[in-house]
């Protein structure tokens, strides 16, 4: 099989891998101990503030207490949806920039896949390299890819376009029989 590996094909696959389970629910507990932390951060502020000579007064430290968190907390999440909702635009502009910077890179371009038993041989015109099934994961399938996924952030990027469903169903067919965890069209 013969691809065409372009920038989008790349930031499509880091756009898809940070939509992870896994990585969002990291992303959603750092976000909630940065709230812990703020939160704390702003009781240990307030209550140095009302602090008079060994006696404090709770009932201004309480409100005003009350509206920091209120305020920070929702300024926070105002902070985090916005930066959930640009990860996608952040992923593709940061995937660009990357391989833009490396001109001598192997990533883009064409490269030549062979399924076999072994593994998955990638041939460009200046590299190739073989990724072992035991290497493999998992493998997903989306409308315009296949991903062979070797970790979290890594994997083998397939596109579909300009591959014929003959090929297509051949090469799921050696997926299936060599990896445990797929997901495809019509398994």
């Amino acid at each position: 099989m013969t691809v065409d590996l372009r920038a989008d094909d790349y930031a499509a696959f880091v756009e898809r891998a940070h939509r992870q389970p896994a990585l969002r629910r990291q992303r959603w507990a750092r976000h909630k101990r940065f709230a812990v932390i703020t939160v704390v951060g702003l009781g240990a502020l307030l209550l140095s503030r009302a602090w008079n000579g060994g006696n404090v007064d709770w009932a201004p430290f309480a409100r005003d207490f009350a509206l920091a968190v209120a305020l920070g907390l929702g300024a926070l999440a105002v902070l985090v949806l916005g930066f959930e909702r640009l990860l996608p635009v952040l992923i593709r502009m940061n995937v660009r920039r990357l391989l833009r910077q490396q001109a001598d890179q192997p990533f883009l371009g064409v490269h030549r896949l062979d399924f076999s038993d072994e593994g998955i041989a990638d041939t460009t015109g200046s590299v190739s390299g073989l990724v072992p099934w035991e290497a493999v994961s998992r493998v997903e399938e989306s409308a315009d890819y296949l991903y062979v996924m070797l970790g979290g952030l890594q994997g083998v990027i397939v596109p579909k376009r300009g591959q014929s469903d003959a090929v297509l169903d051949q090469v799921r067919g050696v997926l299936r029989r060599h990896v445990a965890d797929v997901s495809l069209a019509g398994a």
